[in-house]
């Protein structure tokens, strides 16, 4: 794919635009290789981390669900201020955020610090999302969304590539904690990104007065198409939890390296990628409701395989099915979610998107940790095999719904 910098229309902006599309998306895509490299530098080895401080994994699961319990209470609001302030206070009150948890993992000892830093790693998880949705959604055409937010999902995904092996060479090298080091020191080029949004202003169009966002959650909700997006976000959640959480401690439990470990979940990560780069042709072909459905098919295939085999090669194989299923899904569902409601809720919307998530961030680390205490870590693989067909099964209703224009 090339450039979406180099392909934007010269058509009129809609309401809500940004000054400058081609240095807003470059500059946000930006972010999103820097910020998520740092997330993936760190995060694999959370767990671990954890672990050789005595946690179960029980322990684990609890840790990394209640992290989430912040983030679910701001999200609607965090969406509202960049709607009615704009992306750029919002994006460096993350970065400041995201290097302070970075600190406090490298620094403090002890599984209550790791949760705080933690915690504080998810809150700014949910301003450079909604900044960065936000940014894309104003500086895209009806034409050009998709396309923009596959571009936008694909630099996630290139740092979810180099992050996981960038973090295993220096896991190994220098401890968990040396990795947790690196993902504070990469906040500091994010700063420098940050400070060249400076031209991106606040949005002309009429905002949602931050006092009054979360008035609108019904409304919002009663468009049709948000409530199957919403579902689909849940879910796809559920997938990543399993994989950032519970397969790299999978990995450690049948005794690969954090080097392998590393390996293993970048392959995850280049499957998405790679499949985020079909997806303008995949959802021409097969629409965005049937996309959606195979790839939810496709995490309970990944999740039924993981614990059958112990071999790197074999995992390898795994790994990518797991990618390829969340490929579609974040940035279908973000363009979904914009086509479905008007401009000024822009914000408020994806704000809502991140409270469903955060709901299954909390809820399902507390269900796989619970099942894998009882049973060891396999069962919670085949939980998650179990709740996809289920999810793809609820989907089939709404599969040839999904992606038709919005009623005026």
């Amino acid at each position: 794919m090339d450039d979406p910098a180099q392909r934007v229309p010269a058509d009129p902006r809609p309401a809500g635009t940004v000054g400058d599309p081609r240095t807003a998306l470059r500059l946000n895509n930006t972010l999103q290789f820097l910020s998520n490299g740092a997330w993936y530098v760190a995060i694999p080895f959370f767990p671990l981390y954890l672990v050789s401080q005595g946690a179960s994994t029980g322990v684990v699961g609890t840790v990394v669900g209640l992290a989430g319990i912040v983030p679910l209470a701001i999200s609607i609001h965090a969406g509202a201020l960049v709607d009615e302030r704009g992306p750029l206070g919002v994006y460096a009150a993350s970065v400041v955020l995201f290097g302070a948890g970075g600190v406090i993992l490298a620094t403090l000892r002890g599984i209550p610090a790791a949760g705080v830093g933690y915690g504080l790693m998810t809150i700014a998880n949910i301003g450079f999302a909604v900044a960065a949705q936000a940014i894309v959604a104003a500086a895209s055409t009806d034409e050009t969304r998709i396309r923009n937010y596959g571009y936008y999902s694909l630099w996630n995904s290139a740092g979810a590539v180099a992050g996981p092996i960038a973090g295993g060479l220096i896991a190994a090298r220098f401890g968990y904690r040396g990795s947790f080091a690196a993902l504070w020191i990469l906040m500091l080029p994010c700063l420098v990104a940050v400070a060249g949004l400076r031209g991106v202003p606040a949005p002309t169009r009429q905002a949602v007065p931050l006092a009054a966002a979360h008035r609108l959650v019904g409304t919002i909700l009663r468009e049709r198409g948000v409530g199957a997006v919403l579902f689909v976000s849940a879910m796809m959640v559920c997938a990543q939890q399993l994989q950032n959480t519970f397969y790299p401690l999978y990995l450690h439990q049948i005794g690969m390296a954090a080097p392998l470990i590393g390996i293993l979940v970048a392959a995850v990560s280049s499957a998405t990628m790679a499949v985020r780069s079909l997806l303008s042709a995949g959802v021409a072909i097969l629409g965005s409701g049937r996309a959606l459905l195979i790839s939810m098919l496709v995490a309970a295939v990944g999740f039924v395989l993981a614990p059958l085999t112990h071999v790197f090669w074999a995992l390898l194989g795994v790994s990518i099915l797991m990618g390829a299923s969340v490929g579609f899904t974040q940035p279908l569902t973000m363009s979904l979610l914009v086509g479905c409601v008007t401009a000024e809720f822009w914000g408020v919307a994806l704000g809502i998107r991140q409270s469903v998530q955060r709901v299954s961030t909390i809820v399902s680390p507390l269900i796989f940790g619970a099942v894998s205490t009882a049973e060891r870590l396999e069962p919670a693989f085949y939980a998650g095999a179990l709740i996809f067909l289920g999810a793809a099964g609820i989907m089939t209703r709404f599969a040839d719904e999904m992606g038709r224009p919005r009623d005026d």
